[in-house]
C-alpha cells in the first residue's frame, strides 16, 4: 500500500522524465503525465517496475517492436504501447 499517493505520483513522474534518453523521457513521460490521475494503485505500482528496466530494453520494446516476455509480463505495458502507437500516428 502507498502511504502518500500524492508523492508516489510525483516521484513516478520525474522519474519518467529523467530516464537518460530523450526517447524514453518523451514516450514514458508523456504517458505518465496524460494517465497519471486515472492510474490504479496498482498500475502506479506496475509502471515503478517498468522504470526499474533499462532503456535500451524499452526502447528496443516500443521503439523497435521485439518482443519481450518480462515486459509483456506487466499489465501496464499494454496501455504504455497503445499510447505510443497513437502518439505516433498523430505524427
Amino acid at each position: 500500500m502507498i502511504s502518500s499517493i500524492d508523492d508516489f505520483r510525483k516521484k513516478l513522474l520525474f522519474r519518467s522524465c529523467h530516464r537518460g534518453t530523450k526517447e524514453m523521457d518523451l514516450l514514458l513521460g508523456g504517458f505518465f503525465k496524460e494517465n497519471y490521475q486515472v492510474l490504479s494503485e496498482s498500475e502506479l505500482l506496475e509502471f515503478q517496475d517498468i522504470l526499474e528496466l533499462t532503456d535500451k530494453d524499452l526502447s528496443d520494446w516500443l521503439i523497435m517492436n521485439k518482443s519481450n516476455e518480462d515486459i509483456e509480463n506487466i499489465t501496464i505495458s499494454k496501455k504504455i504501447k497503445e499510447f505510443v502507437f497513437v502518439v505516433d500516428k498523430n505524427k
